[in-house]
Formats: structure tokens, C-alpha cells, sequence
């Protein structure tokens, strides 16, 4: 009768899923009719986010969440829509924000809340005035142009340098890739399984045996090793 092999499992088991009701906030910019303040009232870790979560609460008591950004600190009063100066948490849209300076929890379309720069030590630096946009300059390298209206948190993520501190150890790991669900750790190689577990399995030493790729529209369970590539191998010149 068989069973199911582990790249038809990783669908159906909630072991592989993400346990997303541990999670503290979603983090993101509310819409503001008007120039106001909010005070920091809380620095959070949300499990299986690498950046630290800011909690703000405005005048009239509305409360939001934004990832910190560094020399945020518990108690400080940030500013919204405010141009007379910049400092650290503020938020401002990209039209009166100065070139040169780094940003972070950018947003694409003006009312959606910051879509880039938001990992731990990542920031977007805005380039200045391009045609009828603002050009920014995006963690990859790659720059493009935004709507003037769009918003920004002034300030580097913190959490940088999260990623060059070791593991030390496999619980620390174990943990780690828990909390953000979906990956398997650790990963055993195809080729080292039992035929019943994997299409790579088996066999009188541990080779594929067969070619590795394999259609983009493939089944889930022969869905393993180069979907949908146009080539393979090393390139010959």
C-alpha cells in the first residue's frame, strides 16, 4: 500500500507549517489623517521575525506595531508627517524625506503599510527626485521608483549582525527553524532515503540514477530536484 514520500508530507502536516498564533502583531504603517506623535511603549520579539518589534500608541490611543529601527528605545516620542527634523522612528513620506538618507518598511503602493526594507539590519537609502517619482535604493542593489506618497520609517532595521553569530549547537537551530515553519531541519539528502521515501532512493550506492529535472507542473510526488530548468551542468565555453 505504500505511504505517502516527505515531499507529499510537507503539505499535510502541521509540523511543517509555520505557527503563526505565537506571533505578536503584524507590523505596519496605519494611515494618518494628519500630522501627529506616538510614543514608544514597548520593544517585542516576535518569534520567527529577526527583527525586533516596536509597539507606538498615539495621542488619541491608537496603538500599531513597526519593526524597530536602531536607537529606538522604550519611552521616545516619534513623529508622523512631521518635516522640521528627523531623527531615528519617524515616519514621513518619501517626498520630504532628504536624499541620502536610509530608510526602512518602505512602501510599494502608497496605504500599504511598508513592504520593503524590513529584515534585521536592512534599510532602503532614497536617491532623490526622478521624473514624477522618488528613486530609492532597494538592499539588492536594484533602484526604482516609488510614488511620492508613499511612506517610510526613518532608520536602519535593528537586529544587525543577527546572522553572523554561530548556532553553537543543534538545539539552538532546532528552534529557531521551528518558530518560522515550513523548513525541515535537519535535511537528509534524497539520495540517502529508502525507494518508499524518496524518488532518489535506493539504489546499490547513492546516485540519482535518473535526470534530476523535472517539470514546473509536475506532481508532488515526483516534484524533486530542478523544476521547470532550461539548462543543466557546467557551461561549456
Amino acid at each position: 500500500m505504500g505511504k505517502r514520500i516527505l515531499s507529499q508530507r510537507l503539505g499535510r502536516s502541521p509540523i511543517y507549517r509555520a505557527s503563526t498564533h505565537k506571533s505578536v502583531a503584524p507590523s505596519h504603517i496605519p494611515s494618518f489623517d494628519e500630522a501627529t506623535t506616538a510614543t514608544v511603549i514597548d520593544l517585542l520579539h516576535n518569534p520567527g521575525r529577526g527583527a525586533p518589534l516596536a509597539k507606538l500608541k498615539t495621542p488619541d490611543n491608537k496603538e500599531f506595531y513597526v519593526n524597530a529601527v536602531e536607537g529606538m528605545y522604550v519611552g521616545q516620542e516619534i513623529s508622523i508627517y512631521n518635516t522640521k527634523e528627523l531623527k531615528p522612528g519617524d515616519i514621513l513620506k518619501l517626498k520630504d524625506i532628504p536624499p541620502g538618507t536610509l530608510v526602512s518598511s518602505v512602501e510599494r503602493v502608497p496605504g500599504d503599510g511598508g513592504k520593503l526594507g524590513r529584515s534585521s539590519g536592512s534599510y532602503v537609502q532614497v536617491l532623490g527626485k526622478s521624473g514624477d517619482g522618488i528613486e530609492v535604493l532597494l538592499p539588492s542593489g536594484k533602484s526604482i521608483v516609488l510614488n511620492p506618497e508613499c511612506r517610510a520609517v526613518i532608520g536602519v532595521v535593528a537586529g544587525g549582525g543577527r546572522t553572523e553569530k554561530p548556532f553553537l549547537k543543534a538545539g539552538a537551530k532546532h528552534k529557531w527553524l521551528k518558530a518560522k515553519g515550513g523548513k525541515r531541519w535537519p535535511r537528509v539528502r534524497g539520495v540517502a532515503m529508502n525507494p518508499v521515501d524518496h524518488p532518489f532512493g535506493g539504489g546499490a550506492h547513492q546516485h540519482v540514477g535518473k535526470p534530476k529535472t523535472v517539470a514546473r507542473n509536475a506532481p508532488p510526488g515526483k516534484k524533486v530536484g530542478s523544476f521547470g530548468a532550461r539548462r543543466t551542468g557546467r557551461r561549456k565555453r
